[in-house]
């Protein structure tokens, strides 16, 4: 779980039966409601960052493999220079 910063208060509503859900994962793992609604906000926080690193990190990869200014001393990679 993240590091906590300063809480800010809201408020939503949810069916019946995902609050029942929840009260009884909460119980289980020995945790207030908001403190498991935080851990799944954060969760899925870090799922959407990751999602979003990738997709980066892919178009990067494309554009390396593509552009022959990127690549021009790939065939150096290894070799001495003394």
């Amino acid at each position: 779980m993240l590091p906590e910063k300063k809480l800010k208060r809201i408020q939503f509503l949810i069916p019946e039966n995902q609050k029942f859900f929840l009260d009884s994962v909460a119980q289980r793992e020995n945790l207030s409601f908001s403190a498991l609604v935080r851990e799944i906000f954060a969760e899925y926080q870090k799922t959407i960052i990751e999602k979003e690193l990738e997709e980066a990190a892919l178009a990067l990869y494309n554009e390396y493999e593509t552009n022959d200014e990127l690549t021009a001393f790939t065939a150096l990679d290894g070799e001495d220079f003394l």
